[in-house]
């Protein structure tokens, strides 16, 4: 079994770690929410409910924007170090 399963991380954990992630790449990048959000044509408001670990987001958008980043997508679903 993964890690994810080992350490016991309940699913809203994980969507926490989730959007704490997405919000630290974009800003370490230098993105606005604009900017991504009109790049990939994803509604604002559901992308900012992303980076609040409200929404639990879907694998498509999940990989356009490791895309968008240029990760890969394995690496954008590790969130084990994210406290």
């Amino acid at each position: 079994m993964s890690s994810l399963y080992n350490k016991k991380m309940d699913d809203k954990e994980y969507i926490k770690r989730l959007g704490i992630k997405l919000q630290m790449l974009r800003k370490v990048n230098g993105v606005s929410q604009d900017e991504l959000v009109n790049a990939l044509y994803i509604d604002k408001s559901y992308y900012s409910k992303l980076e609040r670990g409200i929404s639990n987001p879907s694998i498509t958008y999940l990989k356009h924007i490791a895309e968008y980043f240029k990760i890969e997508l394995s690496e954008l679903l590790n969130v084990q170090q994210i406290v």
